[in-house]
């Protein structure tokens, strides 16, 4: 493993916390230093998984295009996309910046539950709007 790459307690490495800060100008540091955009922590959250919580579609691209797996699952089955729906408050650049890049709206975390369906559960915020291509006039009440 890389020395850029050292991890603490948690399994973090200082691009996890540069993504989960926002830190746009030292993820790209980083990454061209040759830090390792998948690698996850003791939960299998990588860098991109950060972005995608703190809704930070600038890191989430430099992730993506230094090789981040839009479909790294953490140690509950969820991916990049799943936290970012969940994490949305309507918000759809992150959503949409992953679907773009091939993340699966349905792969299903642990508890069955997939980012589309997650997607049609939230009722305060119409995140469905970013998976319309998914929806048919009769899926209504379909459970995914």
């Amino acid at each position: 493993m890389n020395h850029i790459d050292a991890q603490d307690r948690q399994g973090r490495t200082p691009l996890h916390v540069a993504a989960l800060n926002g830190d746009l100008a030292e993820v790209r540091s980083l990454l061209a230093a040759g830090a390792d955009a998948d690698l996850g922590d003791r939960s299998g959250f990588t860098p991109l998984h950060f972005a995608a919580q703190e809704y930070r579609s600038d890191v989430a691209l430099a992730l993506i295009n230094a090789g981040a797996d839009v479909n790294h699952v953490n140690v509950f089955g969820n991916t990049p996309l799943f936290v970012a729906v969940f994490n949305s408050r309507g918000r759809g650049d992150v959503i949409q910046l992953l679907r773009s890049c091939g993340a699966n709206p349905l792969c299903e975390n642990r508890s069955g539950q997939t980012p589309f369906g997650l997607a049609r559960l939230i009722a305060n915020y119409d995140v469905i709007q970013y998976f319309a291509d998914l929806e048919s006039p009769d899926s209504g009440s379909a459970d995914r």
